[in-house]
């Protein structure tokens, strides 16, 4: 599970921020929860971050939150907003579940059922985006 000084790393952040990105990762480790006793996700962690947060080589973590002047990723990043989160995912175990998934039934069920949207897995390679900002297209799969 993620918890709220993983996803942060001591980096500054307003009290508004640390509630939202609480609403982010109680979704998201609600569904890592259901996918770990499914057996059908192991729960890796990344060897660049030490928790389940995917993140560069030297711990610059930024598939956690990210300040106003990160570089990574778009200006307008969910991660700026404490909404995202990249889920370590080197085998595409978690996309698979999200792909098949029969929770709460429709398209993409399990990322209804739980609030979320994530990026198009061939875009996110190793790590799965997850976030609870709808994107334009309203697609709980979209393409960035």
């Amino acid at each position: 599970m993620i918890n709220i000084d993983q996803y942060f790393q001591a980096k500054p952040h307003t009290e508004e921020d640390e509630a939202t990105a609480k609403d982010m990762l109680d979704r998201v480790n609600d569904l890592l929860a259901h996918a770990l006793e499914d057996g059908v996700f192991s729960g890796p962690t990344c060897p660049n971050t030490g928790t389940q947060i995917s993140g560069s080589k030297g711990g610059s973590g930024d598939g956690g939150f990210r300040l106003q002047t990160a570089t990574t990723g778009s200006a307008k990043s969910s991660h700026k907003e404490a909404k995202a989160v990249d889920v370590y995912d080197p085998e595409g175990e978690l996309d698979a579940l999200l792909d098949h998934s029969e929770i709460g039934g429709g398209q993409n069920p399990a990322l209804e059922h739980y609030g979320l949207y994530r990026e198009a897995p061939e875009a996110t390679p190793g790590w799965c985006h997850l976030t609870t900002r709808a994107p334009g297209s309203g697609r709980r799969t979209f393409k960035p």
